[in-house]
């Protein structure tokens, strides 16, 4: 029986904090409505090797750390997939290797993870990536909560709408220092403290290897809110610099959730559903995910990315009410249609 991906989409879009982005309504449907349902089936009918690529760097902490949204689900996603026989690697740069090693380590979990090196100019990481085993084989790449750069003229003019880009508007709010570039939610540029993660999706999109792509996000910010026009995702975001930080990078299959891992968490128990293992969702519970941001916390220094502290919330939210959604995210993936 089908899963009821429109009691799971309602259940991640909730939007706690306001962030706007996964409650917002157009011609009374959410943005990228229905994208996780054809990200949960494309993954449980073809996955072979999947790259799964999150951190999201926190620049103006000191020092600098990766934050408690985005590994996590990270970490389960990859656990799914791999106790459903999928290869998996996970891939990040050098804020982040500290979260996902543990991770690892403490869900037993046999998967590479794959560092990315900063800067922009050395592009050798990536023939080594797509050189490798499971490079060669890679079927699936999947952002979560992963920033990446800017729009530009182009990219805005390249997207798909209704009626012509909105190109003075967008010159007007994006000024040329900020186009093609990483940005936190308060519009800083931090290309310096992100490895060029996207040049991944880039490459697979332009190239002959047959690879679809998921992006999941909450801030507009992410990988994969390219294939969302970049009017739609302003007006869903507040603030003067809300223009400047809308990634323009696409993929197949974009995701919105009020917190990323619970996007993460969604397709991860879609795909174990669509797959007939349902038994595996009483297994990835809310004490485990509870003991596993406390460690990175404890012992790998992630920090909740909201409120700049190191202490075991996600997005300003407390275990209590953010682990609560990944327990109805469990049940609405174990009812079928025909039970809801």
């Amino acid at each position: 029986m089908a899963v009821d991906f429109s009691a799971l989409e309602a259940v991640i879009r909730q939007d706690p904090k306001g962030r706007g982005v996964a409650s917002f309504r157009h011609d009374g449907r959410g943005l990228a409505a229905g994208m996780l349902e054809g990200a949960a089936s494309e993954l449980a009918s073809h996955a072979g090797a999947v790259g799964i690529v999150t951190g999201f760097c926190i620049a103006d902490f000191d020092p600098p750390t990766a934050e408690t949204d985005g590994p996590p689900g990270a970490l389960y996603l990859a656990r799914a997939l791999s106790e459903l026989g999928v290869d998996v690697v996970l891939i990040t740069d050098r804020y982040a290797m500290p979260l996902l090693q543990l991770g690892c380590r403490l869900s037993r979990l046999n998967a590479e993870v794959f560092e990315i090196p900063l800067g922009h100019q050395e592009e050798a990481w990536l023939d080594e990536f797509f050189g490798s085993s499971i490079g060669k084989r890679l079927t699936h790449l999947v952002s979560i909560e992963r920033v990446g750069p800017s729009h530009t003229p182009d990219s805005l003019a390249a997207q798909r709408r209704d009626g012509p880009a909105p190109l003075q508007r967008f010159l007007a709010e994006v000024p040329p220092e900020h186009r093609d570039v990483c940005h936190n939610m308060r519009g800083l540029a931090i290309d310096d403290f992100t490895a060029p993660a996207h040049r991944l999706f880039e490459a697979v999109q332009r190239g002959d290897r047959r690879v679809k792509t998921v992006g999941i996000g909450d801030g507009g910010n992410e990988i994969g809110m390219g294939a969302i026009p970049w009017e739609l995702l302003r007006a869903s975001l507040e603030g003067d610099q809300a223009g400047r930080i809308i990634c323009r990078v696409a993929v197949d299959f974009p995701i919105l959730a009020g917190v990323s891992n619970w996007g993460a968490y969604a397709l991860a128990c879609g795909v174990a559903s669509l797959r007939g293992q349902r038994d595996l969702l009483t297994a990835w519970n809310e004490r485990r995910e509870r003991d596993l941001i406390e460690a990175l916390v404890r012992e790998a220094g992630a920090i909740d990315g909201l409120t700049r502290r190191r202490e075991a919330t996600v997005d300003g939210l407390d275990l209590e009410v953010y682990l609560d959604v990944l327990a109805r995210i469990r049940a609405a993936a174990a009812r079928t249609n025909a039970q809801a």
